[in-house]
C-alpha cells in the first residue's frame, strides 16, 4: 500500500491491512530461537533471584509488581517498569564482573504510558501502546518521538482468544508505524502479555517471527533480552544510517555508502505501509566531506531490501548496455526499427542511456563487516495463518505440526544514482505526465532490443529528470529468453501488473480452441506454459495512465464535492468497477471528446498486439520452462504506436495551463500544497 493509500485508511483499517498483508510471512518458533540477534536461555525464578530483589517487585510466586488481578490492565502492568529496572540493576552488576564483549552502557529503558501518543516525523507515524522500550537518552519530560521507540508492548489481564487478537492487531500497528516512520530500522523487537503468558515478536523485512508463549513470572531473563546493555545494532538500528535534526521540524538522515557519506535533503519516493516488503525509499542527497560540509552536485540514493538471490542492479544495468553495444557493433538494427534518436546519429547504447538512471554505486549494507541479511527461521518453525473472528483477524498455528519451508531472506542494499529526479507519483501536469509515458515506452523498447524485460513498471520506478523519463529499479529485470520468470511468486506492483501475468495464463490467442475432455482420465498432451514478455511491460504503462486519470482531477474541480471523487472512493474497494463505469466517471470530469480519454484506445490496440503475438508459433514448445515467442514477433511498430497515443495528448495539452490535482486530498488547499511540494 502506497503513502496515498495509507492516508485513506483509519487506524483499525491500517491494522487489518497489516495483518492481511503479512499472511504467509509469519512463523512461530521456540522461545530460545525467537530473537536471532540475542540467543535466549531461561533460568527459572525459583532457582535464582536477580541480586537483592526488592519485595515489591519479586516474591515466591514471581514478579509481585504484576502478580495480581486488578480492575484495569494499566494498573496491573504499570509495575513492569520497576521490574525492568530491577533486572537492569542485576545485569549491570553482573556485567561489571564478567565484562561481556557484547554488552556495553545502557541503551534502553521501559516506560508504561498507555495514554500517551508518540511524536511522529511523518504523517501517520504516531502511535499509542501500553508500554514501550525507548532509547535511554530520552528524558522523562520529553514527548517521546516514534523514532526513539526501540520496541512496543501490549498487555491484557486475561488469557483468551479475543484478547490475543486485540494485542496482535495493536502490536502489528505499532511496529508498522515504527518501520514507516524511521529509516534507521533494520528490524523491531516487541512483546505481548496475556495474563501471565508472554510472547516475543521479531519483525524483519523478510518475515515476522513469534515465540511460543511462556510464563514470564518463571523467566527472569525475559526482559533482559529486550533492552539494557545491548548495542543498538542488536536492537534493530542500522549503524550506517544516522538521524540528523537540522531543526525542530526538519529531520534528515546521513547514509554511509562505502567510504562516502551522504545527507538527505528530501524524500523522492517513500515506502509502503506493509511490514514484509522491500521497503524502498528514494532520497535526494548531497555528499559530505570529512567536516560534514556539502560537496558536489545533488544525487539520488535508494535504500531497499533485496531478495537474497537477487542479481545486483548494477550488473543488470551493465548487461543491458553490453547487449546494445553488441547490436551497434553488428549493425543488425535498422534505423526504422528503433526509437527515434534524441541526438542525430547517436548509437543505440548512447541514446538508450538517456532513458535509464546512471548507477554510480550499488552496494550491500554491512554490519560489523558482514552483509546485513534478514535471518531465516529455525528448522522447527510452525507457519501461522490468519482466520477471521468477530470481524477481526487472529493468527492460528497450523495443526500439521512443525515443518521446514522456504522463506525468502533479504539483503539490505543502498544504491546511489546520478541525477536528481521526481517520480511519476509527483507529476501533476497532464502534459508532463503523458510526455513522460511516451518516453517510457521507448525506454522499454531499448530493453526489448537488449533482450530484457523489466517486470516492475510502476510510477515509483519511472523518474523525470529535466523533462526526460528515466527507468529505475532493475532488480527484477531478466533476459527474456532465460528459463522461468513466469511462475509465482509474482514480481512487481499489483496495481500495475499485466492481467495475463497476474493470472499466469495467456489470454489473447484467437486460434486457441478449448476442447473439453470426455474422460476424466484423459491427460493433456502438452504442459501449460506461461512466460513474462515485452507486451506485459507495455501493459503496465497503460495501467499507470489509467491510474493517473482516476487519481487526479483538473484543477478547477473541488475533490471533496466532485462526482468522480465519490467514484474514486468506490474504486478503492475490492469490488472493481467495469471498464464502462470507469469511462463514464472520467467522462463526467473531462468531457466525451477529451483527448485524455481517446488515449485509452491504446488498451484495445494492445489487445490486438497480444493477438498477433500469440497467434505465432512459440519456440521450444515441448519445454515449458523454456517456451517463449521469438523476439522478432514483438514489433517496433507496437512501441511506436503506443508512444504516439501519449504524444498526441501531450501535443494538445503542452500549450495549455491545465493542471491535475491529487484526488486523495480532502480539499483544494491541501491538494495545491501537495502539488507545490512535488517541485518543478
Amino acid at each position: 500500500m502506497t503513502e496515498r493509500g495509507a492516508a485513506l485508511l483509519n487506524l483499525d483499517e491500517q491494522r487489518l491491512h497489516l495483518k492481511e498483508s503479512s499472511g504467509g510471512n509469519t512463523v512461530q518458533v521456540p522461545v530460545e530461537t525467537s530473537l536471532p540477534t540475542m540467543p535466549i536461555s531461561f533460568i527459572p525464578a525459583r532457582n535464582r533471584r536477580p541480586g537483592e530483589a526488592k519485595a515489591q517487585y519479586f516474591d515466591r510466586n514471581g514478579w509481585a509488581a504484576t502478580n495480581f488481578i486488578g480492575p484495569s490492565e494499566d494498573k496491573v502492568f504499570k509495575g513492569l517498569a520497576g521490574v525492568a529496572e530491577e533486572i537492569h540493576t542485576h545485569c549491570e552488576t553482573w556485567n561489571q564482573t564478567k565484562q561481556h564483549p557484547k554488552l556495553q552502557q545502557r541503551t534502553t529503558r521501559l516506560i508504561c504510558q498507555p495514554n500517551h501518543n508518540t511524536a511522529s516525523e511523518v504523517r501517520g507515524g504516531s502511535m499509542k501502546t501500553d508500554a514501550r522500550f525507548i532509547l535511554n537518552e530520552i528524558g522523562d519530560d520529553v514527548h517521546v518521538p516514534t523514532a526513539a521507540v526501540v520496541g512496543p508492548a501490549e498487555f491484557k489481564t486475561h488469557l483468551n482468544r479475543q484478547d490475543r487478537i486485540d494485542n496482535e492487531s495493536k502490536v502489528l500497528g505499532a511496529v508498522g508505524h515504527i518501520l514507516y516512520n524511521d529509516p534507521c530500522r533494520r528490524f523491531v523487537i516487541a512483546f505481548t502479555i496475556e495474563d501471565r503468558m508472554m510472547r516475543f515478536w521479531y519483525f524483519s523485512r523478510s518475515q515476522i517471527t513469534i515465540s511460543a508463549q511462556f510464563d514470564y513470572h518463571e523467566a527472569l531473563h525475559s526482559f533482559r533480552h529486550l533492552h539494557d546493555l545491548r548495542p543498538l545494532e542488536d536492537l534493530g538500528y542500522d549503524p550506517t544510517v544516522k538521524r540528523i535534526g537540522v531543526n525542530e521540524k526538519d529531520i534528515q538522515y546521513r547514509f554511509t555508502v562505502g567510504d562516502k557519506v551522504y545527507q538527505t535533503t528530501g524524500i523522492i519516493h517513500d515506502l509502503n505501509l506493509d511490514l514484509v516488503t522491500r521497503a524502498t525509499r528514494v532520497w535526494e542527497v548531497i555528499e559530505l566531506d570529512s567536516e560534514d560540509m556539502p560537496i558536489g552536485t545533488p544525487k539520488v540514493l535508494k535504500d531497499v531490501w533485496l531478495y537474497s538471490d537477487a542479481t545486483p542492479e548494477s550488473d543488470i544495468y551493465n548487461a543491458i548496455f553490453a547487449a546494445l553495444r553488441q547490436l551497434d557493433k553488428d549493425g543488425s538494427v535498422a534505423e526504422n526499427e528503433r526509437p527515434p534518436p534524441l541526438q542525430p546519429g547517436s548509437s543505440l547504447e548512447e541514446d538508450a542511456k538517456n532513458y535509464f538512471m546512471t548507477i554510480l554505486s550499488d552496494s550491500v549494507v554491512t554490519i560489523n563487516g558482514q552483509p546485513d541479511e534478514a535471518p531465516e527461521p529455525p528448522a522447527d518453525y510452525v507457519e501461522l495463518f490468519y482466520t477471521e473472528t468477530e470481524d477481526k483477524v487472529a493468527m492460528e498455528a497450523t495443526v500439521e505440526g512443525t515443518h521446514r519451508g522456504e522463506v525468502d531472506g533479504n539483503d539490505s542494499s543502498t544504491h546511489r544514482v546520478e541525477e536528481v529526479c521526481r517520480t511519476l507519483y509527483k507529476v501533476f501536469s497532464y502534459a508532463d505526465f503523458t510526455k513522460g509515458l511516451a518516453q517510457l515506452v521507448y525506454g522499454l523498447e531499448y530493453m526489448r532490443l537488449a533482450g530484457f524485460v523489466h517486470r516492475d513498471i510502476s510510477p515509483g520506478n519511472c523518474l523525470i529528470y529535466k523533462g526526460q523519463t528515466k527507468i529505475s529499479d532493475l532488480e527484477y529485470a531478466r533476459p527474456y529468453a532465460a528459463p522461468g520468470h513466469g511462475a509465482a511468486p509474482l514480481t512487481g506492483t499489483p496495481g500495475f501488473m499485466a492481467v495475463e501475468y497476474q493470472r499466469q495464463k495467456h489470454q489473447f490467442n484467437p486460434r486457441r480452441a478449448f476442447q473439453p475432455s470426455r474422460s476424466r482420465t484423459t491427460k493433456r498432451s502438452k504442459a501449460v506454459w506461461f512466460k513474462f514478455n515485452f507486451l506485459h511491460d507495455l501493459e503496465s504503462v497503460l495501467w499507470i495512465y489509467l491510474w493517473f486519470l482516476l487519481d487526479t482531477l483538473p484543477a478547477q474541480f473541488t475533490p471533496a464535492d466532485c462526482e468522480a471523487n465519490q467514484f474514486m472512493q468506490a474504486f478503492q474497494t475490492e469490488e472493481m468497477p467495469c471498464y464502462e463505469k470507469i469511462i463514464s466517471a472520467l467522462t463526467v470530469v473531462h468531457g466525451v471528446d477529451s483527448m485524455l480519454l481517446k488515449a485509452l484506445d491504446a488498451f484495445q490496440y494492445l489487445v490486438d498486439c497480444y493477438g498477433e503475438v500469440q497467434s505465432s508459433q512459440p519456440l521450444l514448445p515441448d519445454s515449458p520452462h523454456m517456451t517463449h515467442w521469438d523476439r522478432k514477433v514483438f514489433l517496433h511498430a507496437y512501441y511506436e504506436d503506443i508512444s504516439a497515443y501519449f504524444m498526441d495528448v501531450y501535443e494538445q495539452m503542452k500549450d495549455t495551463t491545465e493542471e491535475a490535482l491529487p484526488i486523495w486530498y480532502t480539499d483544494q488547499e491541501d491538494a495545491h500544497r501537495a502539488q507545490q511540494a512535488a517541485g518543478p
